[in-house]
């Protein structure tokens, strides 16, 4: 025999060694040496009730006898732990009691399958290890469903003691059906007192205050101004209804219960620490200027929001990802910028090549007696355009060259023929307006490039007019300007009003039409930026 570890109203518990096996051990005997029959009955209904219930969380029985003072006794294991009431008074950590709670459910579910209820659970009668083991104590006045036994031992117990009278279990945690007739409670009154043992573990005390029992009580343990996950606030409630037909129904479910929820909060405390983790990074990242650097920050970000989309900072950042542009262009945003330039180019070409459709259908009444020569080379100009715009594939920097080429021959060639300030300088600015659009023009070498090949278009027939080098389609005199056609070209005055005017049309309808392909390519633009805004709001509607 060793020290004393505990003692209650009619027992004690010893520690002692066994030395056939060399072990510790706890006995557990009456502290009175010639105890009554009654006692002895309920002493040996403890031993043996404890003794069948084989499971991890129940104290296994090694030896039942009595000793030479006449005292029952029974051997069991000796425990190394402490109470679970210790550990909630200590404040222990939240999810590692709800983790015991759970075994403390499976092992009491254990016992009600063997026909067994314990109807003394508490904090104080549950052992939690060094290890993690659990085991829930005290089966002396457990019942066995079906018997008449409970009048053997019936006793009287007091505020947090279980004794010998007509109360049956321990005041604060005993279910009402129980308080009023001990001899017909069954499992779910058990159930009742691990609501309760839970509202202690997530309140931080005892649902009923010492000694007292009141049935109006507020059983939601968030209203002892704790912190408490709503689903097990609710569950509390359940568990602990007064009507044994709105309490839960049984104790695994009740740790089931339990569990899908320490599954789902694992889970999300493991989210929460990787979406900070990923924030670190892509904060880390953001503060590089380089490209790669920015990729990264946008991919870490990204999954920090996923991660949890409450991360204080996450959508901040996201945000900032998105509407602050970087430092360098990336070459992917760059290659798409050039795509798209292509694809409004392949549209305004299309509309352009029509537009010089346009002019064929009028040239036979534009050029009644004009040269031979600057009539096939006007219409040759226009033909070489058209083919440029519509059957040259892919349409690449090099083919603009030659499109702006082919304009400038059919710009000197209308220069020519009605004198280089009146016909030419229009399509001029219009064929360099357009061609402006495009990323080969974009840089000025280029600009300067086309600007001094549709100036000459337009210059150089003027020069050779000017120097007697071609005949003039340009007088200049006193007070008037006069505009004639080249050498031989005749026109009535109802054929050149009729050329003019047909002149005018196309050249406005081609401003409009390109002024709507402009419009309609830059609106589309403005609405795939808005939409990207909008999705924005909502993923991160935080930050927005």
């Amino acid at each position: 025999m060793r020290g004393l570890i505990a003692k209650g109203g009619m027992g004690e518990v010893h520690a002692a060694i066994d030395q056939q096996i060399n072990r510790e051990v706890a006995i557990k005997r009456m502290k009175e040496s010639a105890p009554s029959e009654h006692a002895m009955t309920r002493f040996f209904r403890e031993a043996t009730i404890q003794g069948r219930l084989d499971h991890p969380a129940i104290v296994p029985v090694h030896e039942l006898g009595v000793d030479e003072g006449g005292r029952p006794y029974f051997v069991m294991k000796k425990l190394a732990g402490t109470t679970l009431a210790d550990r909630i008074s200590r404040e222990h950590p939240r999810e590692a009691l709800l983790r015991a709670f759970v075994d403390v459910c499976l092992a009491v579910e254990f016992a009600h399958s063997r026909g067994i209820v314990h109807r003394d659970l508490k904090p104080a009668n549950i052992v939690l290890g060094d290890y993690g083991e659990v085991y829930v104590l005290d089966w002396g006045v457990a019942k066995i469903l079906g018997s008449t036994g409970d009048s053997e031992i019936a006793g009287e117990s007091g505020p947090g003691e279980t004794g010998a009278g007509a109360v049956i279990g321990t005041i604060g945690y005993m279910a009402p059906e129980q308080v009023g007739s001990a001899a017909h409670v069954d499992a779910r009154a058990d159930v009742f007192a691990l609501g309760c043992i839970l509202f202690e573990i997530l309140a931080g005390e005892p649902l009923y205050k010492r000694g007292t029992q009141d049935a109006k009580v507020d059983a939601r343990p968030s209203s002892r101004g704790r912190d408490v996950p709503p689903e097990l606030d609710m569950l509390t409630v359940v568990a602990t209804a007064a009507s044994i037909d709105e309490r839960l129904a049984s104790a695994r479910l009740l740790g089931e219960r339990v569990q899908r929820f320490l599954d789902g909060d694992r889970d999300l405390a493991q989210r929460r620490e990787l979406a900070r983790t990923q924030l670190g990074f892509a904060q880390a990242a953001f503060a590089k200027p380089d490209e790669a650097s920015r990729r990264s920050a946008i991919r870490h970000a990204g999954r920090a929001v996923a991660l949890d989309p409450q991360l204080p900072g996450a959508a901040e950042l996201v945000t900032r990802l998105m509407l602050e542009p970087p430092a360098t262009t990336p070459p992917e945003v760059t290659v798409a910028i050039q795509r798209d330039d292509l694809q409004s180019l392949e549209r305004i070409g299309s509309i352009g090549s029509w537009a010089y459709l346009g002019f064929l259908a009028f040239v036979p009444l534009v050029f009644n007696g004009a040269p031979i020569v600057l009539t096939v080379g006007l219409i040759a100009a226009i033909a070489v355009t058209i083919a440029l715009l519509r059957l040259w594939r892919p349409f690449g920097p090099s083919r603009l060259v030659w499109v702006a080429f082919s304009n400038a021959f059919l710009i000197a060639m209308l220069a020519r023929m009605f004198s280089p300030f009146l016909i030419a300088p229009g399509i001029a600015a219009i064929t360099v307006m357009i061609m402006m659009f495009s990323p080969t023009f974009a840089r000025l070498p280029a600009m300067l490039g086309l600007l001094a090949v549709m100036a000459a278009a337009i210059f150089v027939p003027y020069w050779l007019e000017r120097y007697d080098v071609l005949s003039r389609t340009m007088i200049e005199g006193p007070t008037y300007v006069t505009f004639t056609g080249s050498g031989h070209t005749e026109l009535g005055n109802e054929s050149a009003a009729i050329a003019f005017a047909l002149y005018a049309l196309a050249l406005l309808a081609v401003a409009a039409f390109m002024g709507q392909a402009l419009r309609r390519a830059e609106r589309e633009m403005r609405q795939h930026l808005h939409l990207q805004a909008w999705q924005l709001r909502h993923l991160v509607p935080d930050a927005a």
